[in-house]
């Protein structure tokens, strides 16, 4: 539900505060922290900031909890506990717009700041702290115009007309601008754009299954916990051609950023997955009912007869048969259940995106699938693939 909007004494008044504190670089990171936990926030569409977000943040940029005080109070325990009064909501919008300005100042920063326009999008249609509208009332007139510029050239994540249209007003775009009144037709093509994760680039084969064991389950899991590995990716259908562009973060830093371009005239394979395949979880759960029951006896009997090389076989099973669950998870994820997207172009690059919203896929999907009808391709039916179709998912005909 949308908050009560702050005024702009208010924001104003929160930015004051800020630029009377004695070290900007201190408050350059503790905004990145306040940032960093409402985009997450926003892209998980909670109530609150993950607290466990926001001492991962804290702990990763060594920042203390009473870094970046003013009167108005601590942002690192406001961010954490959540803002209880517009005073300290306005402080939290006024940091996220000091970030704004930093990610404007950095030589990748349209880039990534591009990547993060649909969780502000999202924080702004709340209202708890408008990026959109702190920036405009507590930032120079060179930089808003110049996140106004990336804002214009950010795609719109809406499945509708009249999604996109209030998205445009969000962003402070002018009426004239604005789509027609609603309908019911298949969304146009340049309005269908898609937030997700970056799996990796597309793999086939044996390629795949080492990749999935060497990097993606072990050393990926161990980065995105401990040094906040991320990334996000946006896919969106922009005329006749698929575009997919993003970039990786490491503790918050910008580790490379990407804009890769699929014309559909081009493209090999489009593959949505998002059932959970019944091959690979028949496959895990006998694996490990096997170790757990095996390996749970030989290691109970190896211990009763003081005999280590059978209690070393049973807790072999029983890591035997936890592997082989996971592996099936890396080679298969759709025994977890994310939804998968994989896109290959007849040049043979590839992407593997996943964390995608199953309704806005569904609505990319048919677009391409209108697109296609009127324009000559090498992909067919065999090749925009969907590996088990929604039940009631609209198809135009």
């Amino acid at each position: 539900m949308a908050e009560p909007s702050l005024s702009p004494d208010a924001l104003r008044a929160a930015a004051e505060e800020l630029s009377h504190t004695p070290d900007d670089d201190r408050i350059d990171r503790v905004a990145e922290v306040v940032t960093d936990a409402l985009i997450d926030q926003a892209q998980h569409r909670a109530l609150s900031p993950s607290a466990s977000v926001v001492d991962a943040r804290v702990a990763a940029l060594k920042l203390k909890t009473d870094d970046g005080a003013t009167r108005t109070g601590r942002p690192l325990e406001i961010v954490r506990g959540g803002a209880r009064n517009p005073a300290e909501r306005a402080l939290l919008a006024a940091l996220v717009a000091w970030h704004l300005e930093t990610l404007l100042g950095r030589r990748d920063g349209v880039h990534a700041l591009r990547s993060l326009v649909p969780a502000l999008d999202w924080l702004e249609f709340v209202g708890h702290a408008p990026p959109y509208t702190a920036a405009r009332e507590t930032l120079d007139a060179d930089v808003v115009a110049r996140l106004d510029a990336v804002l214009e050239g950010a795609p719109i994540e809406a499945a509708t007309p009249a999604a996109a249209a209030a998205i445009r007003a969000l962003r402070g775009r002018e009426p004239a601008e604005l789509a027609p009144s609603p309908s019911r037709e298949l969304p146009r093509a340049d309005q269908v754009s898609i937030a997700g994760e970056l799996e990796g680039d597309e793999r086939r084969g044996l390629r795949r299954l080492l990749w999935a064991v060497l990097w993606m389950r072990p050393v990926r899991a161990v980065l995105h916990a401990v040094f906040s590995l991320r990334s996000p990716v946006t896919v969106s259908l922009d005329g006749d051609t698929l575009r997919v562009h993003g970039h990786t973060e490491l503790l918050g830093r910008t580790l490379r950023t990407w804009d890769e371009r699929f014309p559909l005239a081009g493209m090999a394979l489009l593959r949505r997955e998002s059932r959970f395949p019944m091959l690979p979880v028949a496959a895990s759960v006998f694996a490990l009912a096997l170790g757990s029951v095996f390996g749970a006896r030989s290691a109970i009997e190896g211990a009763r007869a003081a005999y280590f090389p059978l209690v070393a076989l049973g807790f072999a099973l029983l890591f035997g048969g936890v592997l082989f669950d996971g592996l099936m998870r890396a080679v298969f994820p759709g025994v977890s259940g994310r939804t998968r997207l994989t896109v290959r172009g007849s040049d043979g690059r590839g992407a593997v995106l996943t964390a995608l919203p199953v309704g806005e896929l569904d609505a990319l999907m048919d677009a391409v699938d209108a697109r296609l009808r009127g324009t000559p391709s090498v992909l067919s039916a065999a090749t925009v693939r969907d590996e088990v179709p929604a039940p009631v998912r609209h198809r135009a005909g």
